[in-house]
């Protein structure tokens, strides 16, 4: 059944001969959607979602303040005494009658039972997320709760659940006694074909479109898409191009979507898994593929695809600039590509984009323009060597300051997370990472050597002690490591806990560099200090030996 039909049915509920109904689907298909577009303009709807209560009783606290006393504030009766009695009093004659209620009904549960009896028009309980309770709830109170709510006058209840997800006990009571609880369940399958786009903040244009080329059905994963773009879209500040932001939000789409719900993943067949060793066969479910047959032709290229893939995987971060690099390169896609222009018309731009490339402050644009240029120059036999020379020295000074800028994981990236062509340019990027490497090493084995005081300290032999484990960094590592080799660099002395945390992340590295050459040293030194030093640098070295 699709979700729109919860419209009609919650809509003539009053006329319906049941007092208790379920509406039953799976997460995401807009079960609760249609539900609160079908009660909005209804008077006496308590909406409870049993997600985060801790208490069956709750239950009667929502009922009572939402659909008896028109307060929204959550306490015991006795905290808010005047807007109880200013609820009740609109149903007695006086307040003094009011007040005796309350003096005399110990407990919300009674009070609402109570007042119930003097309703006048439907009052609809919609109890969400069953499937959710949590362990310090009982599904028989919860459905005892529901049974007694059912015999109070002018009241009806409607159930929202997942029952796949009821799991252990829970499931075994709500086999056994749901039957007698709930009058009719409602099986949905489908989500509501009939949506106010606007009102959860989703382009309803887009959205038709969208949807009439790719069959998603959990509406929550259409939100979350939405929301992804919502944050990619502040990275395009300045950038108000209908057309590039409209490639955006599709790209955005296709991710979540693809990712979430999988929709041009498909199971492989043996036969298909042999042909061609398979290869062909599993090229198409990988997931940048799938993503391709959201994306039609659009003008945005494939590396913005895959860097704002990255950025919803958490994999690299996004910045203004990237968006508006993107941009760029958007614009020019509707002028004569470079590959089409002859000779002159290629050294005619050459000096612009190497005036660019001076100037770049990122190092997408700045990988991207030194390997566009190398590249007509190769094509055009001119000499790179004076370009390569400045790309060198721009990507020297841009990768250290982004490496102590704290973003230390730009030495795990390779040429290819920039799309690079040119062999050249791979070359030099390849090197100036490799020096880079080198150069932060150096940075925490000098610092180590001098001082094991303070955060900073403890930082830096944390990293280094990372770093060991990672085949980019270990032979650097090794190679360095003799520095700290001096008594610094050990737990003697006078040291604080701190300290002694990194002094261990130092041993750690040194004995998994050599471990002869480690505890010869620490012999040595052990008969140099006092008997304290000594016994924390046994304690110590003991650690590093047993893997602690």
């Amino acid at each position: 059944m699709q979700a729109d039909y919860i419209q009609d049915i919650v809509g003539k509920f009053e006329e319906l001969p049941y007092e208790c109904i379920l509406f039953d689907g799976v997460w995401g298909i807009g079960k609760t959607y249609a539900i609160n577009e079908a009660l909005k303009e209804k008077e006496n709807v308590c909406r409870i979602s049993l997600f985060g209560l801790q208490n069956s009783q709750q239950i009667y606290h929502e009922v009572l303040f939402q659909s008896t006393l028109k307060n929204s504030k959550a306490g015991k009766v006795g905290e808010f005494a005047s807007d109880v009695l200013s609820g009740i009093s609109s149903i007695w004659e006086s307040a003094a009658q009011a007040k005796d209620v309350i003096q005399n009904v110990a407990r919300e549960k009674e009070l609402f039972l109570l007042l119930s009896k003097s309703f006048k028009t439907l009052h609809i309980i919609v109890i969400d997320d069953l499937e959710r309770i949590s362990d310090i709830i009982k599904m028989e109170e919860v459905l005892g709760i529901v049974e007694e709510l059912k015999r109070c006058s002018y009241v009806k209840v409607i159930l929202v659940a997942n029952t796949k997800e009821l799991k252990g006990d829970n499931e075994d009571v709500f086999k056994k006694y749901n039957e007698k609880v709930i009058d009719r369940v409602y099986h949905i399958t489908e989500r509501p074909q009939k949506i106010n786009w606007g009102d959860i903040g989703i382009h309803a244009g887009f959205m038709q479109e969208f949807l009439m080329a790719h069959k998603v059905k959990n509406l929550r994963t259409l939100q979350k898409a939405q929301k992804f773009y919502d944050d990619v879209k502040l990275y395009c500040g300045g950038i108000d191009n209908e057309q590039f932001l409209d490639e955006i939000r599709l790209i955005c789409f296709a991710i979540v979507v693809e990712i979430t719900d999988a929709l041009y993943y498909r199971e492989l067949s043996e036969e298909e898994l042999k042909r061609d060793g398979g290869t062909v066969a599993v090229l198409r479910n990988n997931l940048e593929h799938r993503i391709l047959n959201y994306l039609g032709s659009i003008k945005c290229r494939r590396n913005l695809v895959v860097m704002l893939l990255k950025y919803y995987e958490e994999a690299c971060g996004l910045t203004s600039a990237d968006m508006q690099i993107e941009y760029d390169i958007f614009i020019q896609a509707g002028k004569k590509p470079n590959f089409y222009k002859n000779d002159a018309e290629i050294k005619q731009i050459l000096p612009g984009l190497i005036a660019k490339m001076n100037i770049a402050e990122s190092l997408g644009e700045l990988n991207r323009l030194a390997d566009e240029i190398v590249i007509w120059n190769d094509i055009l036999e001119e000499d790179s060597s004076e370009i390569l020379k400045k790309y060198k020295d721009k990507l020297h000074t841009m990768l250290w300051n982004v490496v102590m800028d704290g973003h230390e994981e730009i030495l795990g990236y390779s040429y290819d997370m920039w799309h690079t062509s040119s062999e050249k340019v791979k070359q030099v990027y390849v090197k100036e990472r490799e020096l880079i490497r080198k150069l932060l090493i150096k940075e925490y084995v000098e610092y180590l050597s001098k001082t094991t005081k303070g955060e900073k300290a403890f930082q830096y032999s944390y990293k280094l002690r990372e770093y060991f484990n990672n085949t980019y960094y270990r032979t650097i590592i090794r190679e360095l490591a003799v520095d700290l080799y001096n008594r610094k660099s050990f737990p003697v002395d006078d040291i604080d806990v701190r300290q002694y945390d990194t002094c261990y992340n130092i041993m750690y590295v040194l004995y998994h560099c050599d471990e002869e050459k480690f505890l010869a040293y620490c012999e040595e030194l052990s008969e140099k200090c006092d008997k304290m030093s000594a016994y924390r640098l046994e304690t110590r070295m003991q650690d590093v030996i047993k893997g602690y």
